[in-house]
């Protein structure tokens, strides 16, 4: 698929008319057609050795912009209480709901499904949505006997005993701010922040996680907000050629730090968008780092006549015509206006051209 590169201007932009690509990787630059005008077709006796037939589809253009293979930002998670680290996870380990982060004097610190922080202690008579977190974690957990909403009743203090005693932890029936790491999903460890052994107070970095898709992170320039809106569906081109489907997640503006200038001029001249490619699957795990393509669609033309762009002649009276093969064997050549160019096709019209028609193609 030809398509037009972009790199934020900060990292020196790049910018190839998809049209000039196209010509360039098919060669035709250097196929010129002598023809007399287009009123007047020349005819040729040989028949084209190559060709190919007229049809009528969906023609896309996509411009292209350079990212990279990885997991996202890291979390930072950081102990909230005073103590030793026991027990610490591993390096590259995946971590699901119920999983243990670390240990504080032989406490676990433990990842919990949820949006929002654990930021107080939970205790009989709590009530709000992080009761209703801890709640729904429990009975995914496999833990009963209390109703799932936002009251931290007996019930649910008999329920936090039973898992704080599967865990290894002191069965208070209470759970601290320090015990839990609430977390919107499954996550691995992206880095260690320190040893078994170590001394952590509260705001010691104990380790760095990220998500477990794979995504892809990328910049652009300010002004191509509108082509990386949330949802939008993109094609990621891995080393070697390979393509995964992929999805535009987030968006962020951000502004480069020690930028001069006023506020208008900075926000004008300086910001970049930063954007987030969420994966339809994970890459090679071997892949992570590496430099990506991302694809993202720009205009569209439906049904539509195409032909390879390797088709196309260039006259020498200006613009460009098509070899049309006849019954008899012989050619002649029409004139066409072209539209659209991407994936190896170009859109054109043309009073002789039609759909079947038999044209001539680069490459006899």
């Amino acid at each position: 698929m030809e398509a037009t590169s972009k790199e934020p201007r900060p990292r020196g932009r790049r910018i190839w008319m998809a049209i000039g690509a196209a010509l360039l990787a098919a060669g035709i630059a250097a196929w010129v057609w002598a023809s007399t005008p287009p009123t007047k077709p020349a005819r040729s006796a040989s028949a084209p050795v190559a060709t190919a037939t007229v049809k009528r589809g969906t023609i896309s253009a996509t411009e292209t912009w350079s990212g990279t293979l990885g997991f996202g930002s890291p979390f930072g998670v950081t102990a909230l209480a005073e103590g030793t680290v026991t027990r610490l996870a591993n390096q590259g380990e995946r971590l699901k709901r119920g999983d243990e982060l670390f240990r504080l004097n032989e406490r676990p610190v433990v990842l919990l499904y949820g949006k929002v922080p654990m930021y107080r202690d939970l205790t009989l008579g709590a009530s709000g949505i992080d009761v209703r977190q801890l709640e729904e974690n429990l009975a995914a957990l496999g833990y009963g006997g209390f109703k799932v909403d936002d009251r931290y009743t007996s019930s649910t203090a008999a329920a936090v005993r039973a898992w704080q005693q599967d865990i290894a932890a002191a069965p208070t029936g209470t759970v601290a701010r320090s015990d839990i790491v609430f977390l919107p999903s499954a996550r691995q460890v992206d880095a260690l922040r320190v040893a078994v052994g170590g001394h952590a107070v509260p705001g010691t970095p104990v380790l760095d996680l990220t998500g477990t898709q794979q995504i892809v992170s990328l910049q652009a320039d300010l002004d191509d907000r509108e082509i990386f809106e949330v949802d939008t569906a993109v094609t990621v081109v891995l080393p070697g050629g390979k393509e995964i489907r992929g999805t535009v997640d987030a968006t962020t503006v951000v502004q480069p730090s020690g930028s001069g200038g006023g506020f208008e001029e900075t926000m004008e001249s300086e910001s970049i968008l930063e954007g987030e490619i969420a994966l339809s699957r994970n890459a090679a795990a071997g892949l992570v780092g590496a430099s990506v393509d991302v694809e993202v669609p720009i205009d569209e033309r439906t049904d539509v006549l195409l032909v390879p762009v390797s088709a196309l002649l260039a006259l020498t009276e200006g613009g460009y015509g098509l070899e049309v093969v006849n019954e008899d064997g012989t050619t002649t050549i029409a004139a066409v206006q072209t539209g659209l160019f991407g994936g190896g096709e170009v859109e054109v019209e043309g009073d002789e051209i039609a759909e079947g028609t038999v044209v001539g193609v680069a490459g006899r």
